[in-house]
């Protein structure tokens, strides 16, 4: 019987706090887990290491989710499916008209464990298909 790898996630978000308190969790879960403050350090690490599951802020400085999305469209389109957008701002029309016409998961932060090991399972699945 082969052993199976644990799942590699990429967490962008420019809030350290909540970026590693959402690493520790995921560590815990057993999957390998990277941090990156933003849109253009998650592209220079998907140069070097592929990721299963990208959990992705909307709102960053220097490059945000929905710009990040589309860069990742372009290079990598195979993980555009990959990608589970987090985001504090629910009532900005920009950002809910991208997660909206995107079609990707997204939860609401703060999110609770459930949620975040829920969607992740689903990207997961959907990878397998």
């Amino acid at each position: 019987m082969a052993l199976q790898t644990p799942a590699r996630l990429l967490i962008i978000d420019d809030e350290p706090g909540f970026a590693h308190g959402l690493a520790q969790l995921l560590r815990r879960d057993g999957y390998r887990v990277e941090t990156v403050g933003n849109g253009q350090a998650a592209l220079a690490e998907l140069q070097r290491q592929r990721y299963d599951v990208i959990l992705c802020d909307v709102l960053m400085p220097e490059l945000n989710g929905p710009d990040f999305y589309a860069i990742l469209l372009r290079q990598h389109a195979d993980l555009g499916h990959r990608v589970i957008f987090l985001t504090g701002d629910t009532l900005g029309e920009e950002s809910r008209a991208f997660l909206e016409k995107c079609g990707q998961p997204w939860l609401h932060k703060p999110c609770h464990a459930a949620e975040v090991r829920s969607a992740i399972q689903q990207v997961l699945r959907a990878g397998e298909r």
